[in-house]
């Protein structure tokens, strides 16, 4: 016989109140309805139900959360964040009193009615804007909006809840005299930063920052309301992922789709609104959550521009929002906005020169069989530059150093070759820098590249590798790319029209010194792929075998977010 946990405390009676019917459940704890008595009124009841799989830490973790809750939402007043009537801890149990609200929750209302037109979107906006201003105002980040998390009166009122992993930040205080009160702030500041469950929360709804660890303020919970904002218009969520680290790293530096190209009544400005809000950098988006409300309600034509100050629409950029360039429509899979160096002017055209070094090539090959040698060695010269190549091990002899190859690769301010080095430099915050090693194209191959990060965060998702098998139109193509923060990460993905993350984890042969070489190994034959970093296997074997696998293509080198990289040494041989 299996029961519903919780089940086994109903007529129970905790904190002068008897529980009546379980409500739900989540990982540890649960929520019923009561009768209180004093006075007589329905309430809900939390209670703290550890699961029996938790060990006496886990227990103690999860303890400290549930009555960080009860302390957290018992501070805050505001008619749109739940309020706490008490809590405490009967028998060893730990519970926490609440209004019992009707209503359900907002996720399941937008289940049940689909997607919510603009002014029924702007209702729930304008809430819960309100409420998490109150929250930041007074020092509280809530770090998990979803729509799971606001519930709904009977009047639709909305009311946000669960304040389980909200953290202290430091509010803006006066300097006093000995310069006390600013100390205490850093110090607050400085245990956010520090502390470990900044990771915790929906991925569905994390904010970049929180899926990194940094230091959380207020714009944190903007970029989770714009995420939930999206959904209750799209019906769906912006990223779509096969594990909680995959729907982490989209999050981190994946460009949001067009909601533009979900419905027909969101304009380019509503696009732009929304963009905003969801922008990878906190300093981009709306700086407060009403900020975001008003330029909403302005684009959706809910607000008269005459009823907003100048100050306000200056402070969140309006006259932009409104009346900027139409938002380029991008496919509802996120695809990457990619730079591609142009031909300067009085440049011979790019394909002229493949052509003529495509001659060449053939024309050293034919030399090269001639002669009888064993081995190609490339010595090709471009403007006056002269690359030896030095075959690295394990690649064999038939090999290409694909940067002796320049005219192949776009030159430009940010793409461009440094004695034997070849770099990239982004300097956008979300769009991808890629090269493709063009009029090459490959099928099976060992390739072998030396990767420097020559500016960079090296503590961020700035994340550079190689792309194999594109499309010359880069439609479709894979990327290995690694990523210097934390201890070192990987990851492989296929973009054909949306990513798929093929694999992805911990690096540790990866250098995460500032200004240090990686050496990565790829070697791709069929639908079976290996990586090395520094000579050292990553993970293991990657299979693709779907239908959207990659037979070949060009070879091509791949920078993200605000980064330059040097890339040299690229030798690939082929394999039949």
């Amino acid at each position: 016989m299996t029961t519903t946990r919780g089940q086994h405390l109903i007529g129970k009676a905790v904190g002068g109140c008897v529980l009546e019917q379980l409500l739900g459940y989540g990982g540890s704890s649960a929520v019923f309805l009561a009768q209180e008595h004093a006075p007589e009124r329905p309430v809900a009841i939390k209670v703290f139900l550890p699961r029996s799989g938790m060990d006496v830490k886990m227990q103690k973790d999860f303890y400290i959360r549930f009555l960080r809750e009860a302390e957290a939402a018992s501070e805050l007043d505001h008619p749109n964040i739940l309020p706490i009537y008490s809590y405490g801890e009967q028998d060893g149990l730990p519970y926490i009193i609440m209004p019992y609200v009707p209503g359900g929750t907002l996720h399941e209302y937008a289940r049940q009615h689909g997607r919510l037109s603009l002014d029924e979107a702007y209702w729930y906006l304008e809430q819960i804007a309100s409420a998490l201003d109150y929250a930041h105002e007074h020092g509280r980040v809530h770090c998990d909006v979803k729509p799971a998390n606001i519930l709904l009166d009977g009047e639709g009122r909305a009311l946000l809840s669960d304040f389980g992993i909200a953290h202290i930040m430091p509010p803006a205080v006066p300097v006093s005299e000995n310069g006390q009160d600013h100390a205490r702030a850093n110090d607050q500041s400085n245990q956010v930063g520090q502390s470990p469950e900044l990771l915790m929360g929906t991925p569905d709804y994390i904010s970049p920052e929180q899926a990194l660890g940094h230091k959380l303020d207020g714009r944190s919970d903007i970029y989770s309301l714009a995420v939930m904002l999206f959904f209750l218009l799209a019906g769906r969520l912006p990223f779509k992922a096969d594990s909680t680290i995959a729907m982490a790293l989209l999050h981190v530096h994946e460009p949001p789709p067009s909601l533009g190209l979900v419905r027909a009544d969101i304009s380019p400005a509503l696009d732009r609104v929304i963009r905003k809000a969801l922008a990878k950098s906190p300093d981009e988006r709306f700086q407060t959550a009403s900020q975001f409300c008003t330029a909403f309600g302005l684009a959706a034509g809910l607000i008269d521009v005459s009823e907003v100050s100048a100050e306000t629409m200056q402070a969140i950029g309006m006259d932009q929002l409104l009346e900027g360039p139409d938002v380029q429509p991008v496919l509802l899979a996120a695809q990457p906005l990619v730079h591609v160096a142009p031909v300067r002017a009085g440049q011979v055209s790019l394909r002229f020169t493949r052509i003529l070094v495509a001659a060449a090539l053939i024309l050293l090959l034919t030399l090269g069989a001639a002669f009888g040698a064993s081995k190609l060695t490339s010595h090709l010269t471009h403007n006056s530059r002269i690359v030896s190549a030095t075959v690295p091990p394990g690649l064999g002899s038939a090999f290409v150093d694909g940067l002796t190859n320049s005219g192949d690769w776009p030159t430009s301010s940010t793409f461009f070759f440094t004695g034997q080095q070849y770099h990239i430099q982004n300097k956008s915050d979300q769009d991808v820098a890629l090269a493709l090693y063009a009029n090459h194209l490959y099928t099976g191959f060992k390739l072998s590249v030396s990767m420097t990060e020559v500016h960079g965060s090296h503590d961020s998702a700035d994340y550079y590798g190689i792309v194999f098998r594109s499309s010359t139109d880069q439609s479709h193509y894979y990327v290995f790319e690694v990523a210097t923060w934390g201890s070192g990460e990987y990851g492989f993905l296929r973009y054909d029209g949306h990513w798929k993350l093929l694999a992805s984890g911990p690096a540790p042969s990866l250098i995460t010194t500032p200004g240090a070489s990686n050496t990565i190994n790829v070697q791709a034959v069929g639908n079976i792929f290996n990586f090395s970093i520094n000579h050292k296997p990553v993970g293991n074997a990657v299979t693709d075998s779907s239908k959207q696998a990659i037979a070949s293509g060009e070879l091509g080198l791949y920078v993200e977010e605000n980064s330059e990289v040097s890339f040299s040494h690229l030798y690939i041989s082929t394999i039949k």
